[in-house]
């Protein structure tokens, strides 16, 4: 999405992150959803999972969006390498949040995960 966003569209390549982000997240909290907590799946999706999904990741993908900035505006550094340094900085936050708080619910709700 962001390199289509910035060789097809022409968006800058700063600004192109934030809709490639936004991509990004609905996207991971399917596959969240799907495989990393498959139980979730047994319980229908809702607005407020994917809100509770987009605020715990805020803080990672905060410092993504930071750390892909200054690695590109300060440093220099080609889309891909930066993006990949920024995402996998980011991972183990956004991870923990998901696994703590967004799909936590639907354990408390009655529902036991599977191992």
């Amino acid at each position: 999405m962001l390199l289509l966003l910035v060789d097809v569209a022409g968006m800058s390549r700063i600004w192109a992150r934030i809709p490639s982000l936004l991509v990004a997240i609905t996207v991971t909290w399917w596959l969240h959803r799907h495989f990393t907590f498959s139980w979730a799946r047994d319980i229908a999706p809702s607005k407020r999972e994917w809100l509770r999904f987009v605020v715990a990741n805020a803080v990672g993908n905060g410092l993504n969006l930071v750390i892909y900035w200054v690695l590109i505006g300060w440093f220099g550094w080609r889309i891909l390498l930066a993006l990949a340094a920024a995402s996998v900085a980011a991972a183990g936050i956004n991870y923990a949040m998901s696994a703590r708080w967004v799909f936590r619910q639907a354990s408390s709700a009655g529902r036991v995960p599977e191992p």
